[in-house]
C-alpha cells in the first residue's frame, strides 16, 4: 500500500474529512512500518508548529526532506541519468521547494482557523473492534458502541466523547490532557488504562481501573466525584451523580476485550442485558427471580449454547426468532 502522504499532510493541517481520517487510521494499522512513517513526519511537524519564533522555511524543508527520503526508500527502480540533466532537475526541483516553502511560510504567519472535523467510529451489535488513534493510544470498543474525535484531536486537547462502552490503553502526555465525555462524567488520564461503561438506556455509568490512575469528575461543573487506583470501580448513578467506589478485579471488567464475557454474582436481569449487547439481539425475560445470582465465564458459545448452558443452572425454556429471544424461567 502506497504511503498517502498528501492526506498525512491534509490531516496535519486539519482538513481531512471523517473518512479521510478513517481512511489514514486504517493505512497506519496495517503494518508497524506505516505507523513509523506517519510518526516521524507528526514529531517533524509539531516540532514546527511550536517553534513559531523561528524561520518556517527551513523547518518546512526538513519535512520536505523526510517526505522525500521515504519515497526514495520506496522506490527500486533508481534510474540514471546524465550529469548535466541532473544538474538542471536539481536547479529546478530547488526553485520549486523555495516557492512551496515561501507558500508555506505565508499560510502560517496568516493562517485562519480551519474547520473542524468529526471522526465517528463505530461497532454495531453482537461485535467488538479495535483501533489506533493518532497519538498511539489504544481503544477498544465494545458492541454498540461509537466514539467520536475531532481533526483537531492531539493539538493541544485529545477529547473522545463515547457512547457505549471502550477499553482504553493511554498514551500519557501531561502536555495533552486526554478526557473521555459520556455526556454525565468526565474520565480525565493521569497515566492509564481504563475500562468506561456508559451505554445511553444504562442508568448506571461503570469505570474500572488496570493501571495508573484516573480522576472522574462530573460533566456539569467538573467537581471531583473519584480519583481511581489500580483495581478499582466507580458506579455513578446518571440521575443524581451518586456514586459508589468499590475494589474490583478490573482485568475482569474488561475481559470482554479478549472476547470473553463473566458474570459474579450477577442478578437474571443484568446478566440477559448484557448477553442482549455481546450477542446483538434483544432478549425478553420472565417470570425470573431478582434474589438469583450467576457465576459463568462464556468465550466461543453461540446464543443457543449460551441459553442451553443458563438451562442446566435455572430451568428456563426460550426462543429464538432472528434478533428476538424470549426467555422464560421455569418453576
Amino acid at each position: 500500500m502506497e504511503t498517502p502522504y498528501a492526506l498525512i499532510i491534509k490531516f496535519f493541517d486539519e482538513e481531512c474529512t471523517a473518512e479521510e481520517i478513517q481512511s489514514l487510521v486504517a493505512w497506519r494499522q496495517a503494518s508497524s512500518n506505516n505507523e513509523t512513517i506517519f510518526q516521524e513526519l507528526l514529531h517533524t511537524w509539531n516540532h514546527d508548529h511550536g517553534n513559531k519564533d523561528k524561520d518556517v522555511i527551513p523547518a518546512k524543508a526538513r519535512v520536505w526532506s523526510m517526505v522525500q527520503s521515504h519515497i526514495d526508500a520506496e522506490n527500486e527502480i533508481f534510474p540514471s541519468y546524465p550529469k548535466q540533466t541532473l544538474a538542471q532537475v536539481a536547479v529546478v526541483a530547488a526553485s520549486i521547494a523555495l516557492v512551496a516553502g515561501l507558500f508555506i511560510s505565508f499560510l502560517l504567519f496568516f493562517h485562519m482557523p480551519a474547520t473542524v472535523t468529526y471522526a465517528n467510529v463505530e461497532t454495531p451489535p453482537g461485535q467488538k473492534s479495535h483501533m489506533t488513534l493518532p497519538d498511539g493510544t489504544k481503544v477498544w470498543l465494545n458492541s454498540g458502541s461509537k466514539i467520536v474525535y475531532a481533526s483537531d484531536y492531539n493539538k493541544k486537547m485529545r477529547i473522545i466523547k463515547l457512547v457505549g462502552e471502550a477499553y482504553f490503553d493511554v498514551v500519557h502526555n501531561p502536555k495533552c490532557p486526554f478526557v473521555v465525555e459520556t455526556g454525565f462524567v468526565n474520565v480525565k488520564d493521569i497515566g492509564t488504562a481504563f475500562d468506561v461503561e456508559a451505554y445511553p438506556n444504562d442508568s448506571i455509568i461503570n469505570v474500572s481501573l488496570v493501571r495508573g490512575e484516573a480522576r472522574v469528575v462530573s460533566a456539569i461543573d467538573q467537581s471531583q466525584i473519584a480519583l481511581l487506583h489500580p483495581n478499582q470501580m466507580v458506579s455513578i448513578n446518571k440521575a443524581n451523580l451518586f456514586s459508589k467506589l468499590t475494589n474490583c478485579n478490573a482485568v475482569d471488567q474488561s475481559i470482554w476485550i479478549r472476547n470473553q464475557i463473566r458474570f459474579n454474582g450477577t442478578t437474571p436481569d443484568e446478566m440477559f442485558n448484557q448477553l442482549s449487547r455481546w450477542y446483538g439481539v434483544n432478549i425478553e425475560v420472565a417470570d425470573a427471580s431478582p434474589q438469583m445470582r450467576y457465576w459463568l465465564t462464556l468465550k466461543t458459545e453461540s446464543l443457543t449454547e449460551t441459553l442451553a448452558l443458563i438451562n442446566k443452572i435455572s430451568p428456563i425454556t426460550y426462543t429464538i426468532n432472528g434478533e428476538e429471544v424470549h426467555v422464560k424461567f421455569r418453576p
